[in-house]
């Protein structure tokens, strides 16, 4: 009997399907959790820096055309010459009788008020009739974003979270490093659409895992902690970058790159999602994870397993006494011997299980909505932080250090008043105080008090967009199955690279329109503000296993059907 045990009890955790029961009887905050926690977090940093380093690697400081001389030819008089230089041209005047003037883009290049490889614009003039290059590299890296999840959350459900992390992050440091030694702006575009997959890969990857390394009643804390660990990139390239001014672009982007060197070691660090394990079946891993997660936390591991599933029978009426609950508590033996498991079937799901069911796939598209505001108008604000009035460089580091006022607001609120009415009140503080700052740019003339706080505005839009940001990576883990999780995510990781695809032209918008980007902003914020209303509450719910208890929750919990759409024909 004693031979067969691990066998059984990995049948029975197969059986109970409860992973937030093990993980409370194992102390949901215990050392194993939170050393696979770190590295789950730590992964946000290297997104963060490489996601928006554009605003330093890519800087389009002030130019105009170089300076130059009067043709060679007999036409001009070189004492009398003299010319008028724009940003983009240049005209050639003389003030002779017989004279001439002629308009040309530039003849001898450009002049920067910077030296001339702060950024890969100022290395290869990507300005004037070239700039919209600069739009378009940033727009790969949020397409590659796209593809990434695409294909890594269809390898993350199949082949599990950690190959696809590692793989990810291993991929990011090669491309990295590789593009602080290309030679073109052809390579770097290539580059940047494959790093943009890489990032995407090692970012639903991590979120994924974290949130599943924890029982429902902590999910919201790690989505929390995430955020700010990805706060810290952002607030630590700042500093990075301002240590790296006066050197070549070349040498920030390689720093950045090196210091995800640890992910050559990080097979060896951590394991794989312990419910992604039971979900799909591999048992004797599983029970190494327990193992190995009760030694490391002090627990007996035969009492954790009685305890989870003796809790489990209890919420699942299967025993009859409190009698029987605390005997069968007691002893893991006489669990094996009275539980008689019934079919343990793994369902497995296609991505197009989202687009069956009618119901399901509006809730879906109203996350996809939401999404893509969110990606829009947070790429978007950090993106256009050149054009703020007030130092660049204080001006970013201000944008990522609101962050941690946005972890907070998520922390206290996500539990108090629901994840729903969370997102809702962030979207709408973004909505609103970038909308009054957009207002206060147009009309603040020369006033210096008017351009700071439309400076400040924006850092209160930014902190109401990244709570809403954060907030709604967690609402969508827990609103599909186990098992179509990482689709999910895929899907809306595509709706949202709408959304990145076009921040990067925010820039060029506001060159055009000065309050373009703003309006855009607010408008999309309000919206999905509206929208979010409709989508189910989510607090205090199990993470759904099957489409059937999604289905199940969804005909009592659905927004739609509280507006008087009855969901029940669909369902």
């Amino acid at each position: 009997m004693s031979a067969l045990l691990p066998i059984h009890i990995a049948a029975i955790m197969e059986q109970s399907v409860d992973v937030d029961e093990i993980w409370r009887a194992l102390r949901p905050w215990g050392r194993y959790q939170v050393r696979q926690l770190c590295f789950m977090w730590a992964a946000m940093i290297p997104c963060s820096f490489h996601l928006l380093s554009i605003v330093f690697i890519g800087y389009r400081p002030d130019f105009r055309c170089a300076t130059t001389s009067p043709p060679d030819n007999k036409t001009w008089n070189a004492s009398a010459f003299y010319a008028t230089y724009d940003k983009c041209s240049v005209t050639l005047s003389s003030n002779l009788t017989n004279s001439s003037s002629t308009t040309s883009s530039c003849p001898n290049g450009y002049s920067y008020n910077e030296y001339n490889d702060i950024s890969f614009v100022t290395e290869w003039d990507l300005v004037c009739d070239e700039s919209t290059k600069l739009d378009i590299s940033q727009a790969l890296l949020l397409l590659g974003q796209g593809f990434g999840g695409l294909l890594c959350t269809g390898l993350s459900d199949k082949f599990g979270r950690k190959r696809v992390h590692i793989i990810s992050h291993i991929s990011l440091l090669l491309l990295c490093i590789a593009t602080a030694v290309i030679p073109s702006y052809t390579a770097l575009a290539v580059l940047r659409f494959l790093t943009g997959a890489a990032i995407e890969g090692l970012l639903l990857s991590s979120v994924t895992q974290y949130v599943e390394t924890l029982p429902e009643e902590w999910r919201f804390c790690a989505e929390v902690m995430g955020l700010v660990w990805w706060t810290t990139g952002i607030v630590l390239l700042t500093p990075l970058a301002y240590l790296m001014y006066g050197f070549s672009w070349r040498y920030l982007q390689l720093l950045l790159a090196l210091l995800s060197l640890y992910s050559l070691v990080e097979y060896w660090l951590f394991d794989e999602s312990l419910r992604w394990l039971m979900a799909n079946g591999h048992l004797e891993e599983a029970e190494k994870v327990v193992r190995k997660a009760a030694k490391m936390n002090k627990k007996n591991f035969d009492k954790v397993i009685s305890e989870a599933k003796a809790k489990t029978i209890e919420l699942e009426n299967l025993s009859g006494s409190k009698k029987e609950i605390e005997k069968v508590s007691a002893d893991p033996e006489v669990l094996i011997e009275t539980y008689n498991p019934r079919n343990t079937e793994v369902k497995k799901y296609g991505m197009f299980a989202i687009l069956k069911d009618r119901v399901i796939l509006i809730n879906s598209a109203i996350i996809w909505l939401t999404w893509l505001t969110n990606i829009l108008t947070y790429y978007g604000l950090n993106l256009i932080s050149t054009t703020l009035y007030g130092n660049r460089f204080v001006i970013f580091f201000f944008l990522g250090a609101i962050e941690y006022l946005s972890a907070l607001a998520e922390f206290i609120l996500l539990n108090r008043i629901g994840r729903r009415r969370t997102l809702f009140l962030l979207l709408a503080t973004s909505g609103v105080s970038l909308l009054v700052a957009t207002l206060l740019s147009m009309f603040r003339g020369d006033s210096e008090a008017l351009g700071h706080l439309s400076t400040f505005l924006v850092l209160v839009g930014k902190f109401g967009i990244t709570g809403s940001f954060s907030s709604t990576f967690l609402y969508t883990s827990e609103i599909y199955p186990t098992n179509l999780r990482n689709a999910g995510y895929g899907y809306a990781s595509i709706f949202a690279r709408i959304g990145g695809i076009l921040a990067p032209f925010s820039v060029s918008l506001h060159s055009y329109v000065a309050w373009g980007p703003g309006v855009v902003f607010s408008v999309m914020c309000f919206l999905s503000a509206i929208l979010i209303l409709m989508l189910p509450e989510t607090r205090g719910r199990e993470l759904p296993t099957t489409i059937e208890e999604l289905k199940t929750w969804y005909k009592a919990n659905s927004g739609i059907r509280r507006c008087g759409t009855t969901s029940s024909e669909s369902l």
